[in-house]
């Protein structure tokens, strides 16, 4: 059987809003503090500049880290590959899957994106997680009718019978 894509793509950002939002937040405390303390200090834009520039560069990270992901499922393998600097790729093999599970965070579901959760058994990474993904529920389905469909499942099934 060859192999055939079942999902490609990229998590969706709806997953960096708690960054964006405390971005926002850490941002307007470093403004009233700015403003608190400009009668005391001379208020020196120079400082808010480059208070401003860090707080943007640590609410960009988390969308570049998820820009720069891809998601690929095809009927053997998982393969991540991630990287913004460089790029590392990854992979599991389907048939090293024992559950699939989907978890829908409340802020996610409003934007019809969940977390697929992969409990593998593996001893160095035993759980392994595909986050934002649009139509998680759809995606599982799939993803387990590929992995019992699996010929080294069923290999495998059949030696410890």
């Amino acid at each position: 059987m060859a192999r055939q894509v079942i999902y490609s793509g990229t998590p969706s950002q709806v997953i960096n809003i708690p960054a964006f939002l405390k971005g926002g937040v850490v941002m307007a405390l470093v403004g009233v503090i700015d403003l608190v303390t400009a009668g005391d200090f001379p208020f020196q834009w120079p400082l808010v500049l480059v208070q401003a520039a860090a707080i943007m560069i640590g609410v960009a990270m988390p969308f570049l880290k998820t820009a720069s992901t891809e998601i690929v499922i095809d009927t053997e393998r998982i393969t991540w590959t991630q990287g913004i600097f460089s790029r590392r790729t990854s992979s599991l093999e389907l048939a090293r899957i024992r559950t699939v599970s989907v978890v829908y965070p409340r802020w996610q579901r409003a934007f019809g994106t969940g977390s697929i959760v992969l409990d593998t058994g593996d001893g160095r990474r035993p759980m392994r997680r595909l986050p934002g993904i649009r139509h998680a529920d759809t995606l599982s389905r799939k993803l387990e009718a590929a992995i019992a469909a699996s010929p080294e499942l069923k290999d495998e099934h059949l030696r410890y019978a």
